[in-house]
């Protein structure tokens, strides 16, 4: 997985970034592509997305902001271009606070946010995302959203994939390794 670029972006437009490293350039899908000054080098944390018919880079100004939206990802229903739209239109502050606090109507706000959908997320997100003196932080360390999200892309349930993670040690900083020891618990790897 391709954890995050470093490099010039060259191109800007409506929806996305175009950086430059070493003469390659990659398309990245962003929230708000403005944040990103042209013609300046930047870190832009990734997350890759592999679909049936589709794969594409989204990437995002800081690690928060990646986090808040692998945490939508996993809710039912929320598909990558649709926490996208969320983290166009909300700083990811807001969004914690608006989900912490059950703020329906916030959500709702929210492009391709309807009633159902933002009940969903704060249900399954509802306290899992905290803030700390002021500075909203995840409550799940980041490596663990990333295996996470890479068992749910091999087809796991979220069920199981939370269950076989609580089971991991927490001090883990490498998402490889929560991947192959999470994998061997669901009986995929020997």
């Amino acid at each position: 997985m391709i954890y995050s670029l470093q490099g010039k972006v060259t191109l800007r437009h409506a929806h996305d970034i175009i950086i430059t490293i070493q003469g390659i350039s990659y398309q990245v899908l962003v929230a708000k592509p403005e944040s990103f000054p042209l013609q300046q080098e930047v870190i832009v944390y990734t997350h890759q997305v592999f679909r049936e018919d589709d794969q594409y880079l989204v990437g995002f100004a800081s690690l928060l902001e990646k986090d808040v939206f692998l945490q939508l990802v996993s809710v039912k229903g929320i598909g990558p271009k649709t926490a996208l739209g969320m983290l166009t239109k909300a700083e990811p502050s807001a969004l914690i606070s608006a989900i912490n606090q059950g703020e329906v109507t916030f959500l709702r706000s929210l492009p391709g946010i309807g009633p159902k959908a933002a009940s969903q997320i704060i249900l399954d997100l509802k306290g899992k995302l905290i803030s700390e003196d002021g500075i909203a932080k995840p409550s799940v360390f980041p490596p663990f959203l990333e295996a996470k999200d890479a068992l749910k892309n091999l087809g796991f349930k979220t069920s199981e994939i939370d269950h076989v993670l609580k089971q991991l040690p927490q001090d883990e900083t490498k998402a490889e390794v929560i991947i192959r020891s999470a994998l061997k618990m669901l009986g995929k790897v020997s």
